[in-house]
């Protein structure tokens, strides 16, 4: 299987079919680390903005773990949108330099990602969200390694605590 992005047709099926025999032998399932040689990240960069935005943007990050296990987000809700409509996005929005104070709820995480996110089945998204983390974050953070292990388990993986 060639390196793909998480809008790929079919995607899991093709992973758990590519990666059937990398299964955890007391487990059964897959560590969501090997997807990343096969599925390349949808982060490509993230920014914090200040300033109104339209409906419509699709929760990814922490966000998208809030809205679907018991991980509280943070004061900036984080959404993705396709790199095509930066321009648009941020017109007439403050982009911020560094990182927002702490508990300032006007503010967003926005991501860039090379295709639009709401195309994305939910097997999708989860799969997108779950490598578009870092094992580094992970291990900032166990409580969000946690919430990605919920959610990719039904899938077939799992986050592999031994590699943290």
């Amino acid at each position: 299987m060639n390196r793909v992005m998480a809008n790929e047709p079919n995607l899991l099926n093709k992973l758990l079919n590519e990666l059937q025999y990398k299964r955890s032998k007391s487990t059964g399932l897959i560590d969501i680390e090997l997807v990343k040689g096969y599925v390349s990240s949808p982060r490509l960069a993230d920014f914090h903005v200040r300033g109104h935005h339209d409906t419509g943007l699709v929760a990814v990050g922490d966000t998208f773990l809030d809205e679907r296990t018991m991980l509280a987000d943070r004061a900036q809700k984080t959404y993705a949108i396709p790199i095509q409509k930066w321009s648009d996005f941020i017109d007439g929005k403050e982009l911020l330099v560094g990182d927002p104070d702490f508990g300032d709820s006007n503010v967003t995480r926005i991501e860039l990602w090379p295709f639009d996110p709401s195309v994305l089945s939910e097997q999708q998204l989860i799969l997108a969200v779950a490598i578009s983390y870092s094992p580094r974050e992970w291990c900032a953070e166990e409580r969000i390694a946690g919430a990605v292990d919920q959610l990719v388990q039904p899938l077939g993986f799992c986050v592999c605590w031994d590699n943290l």
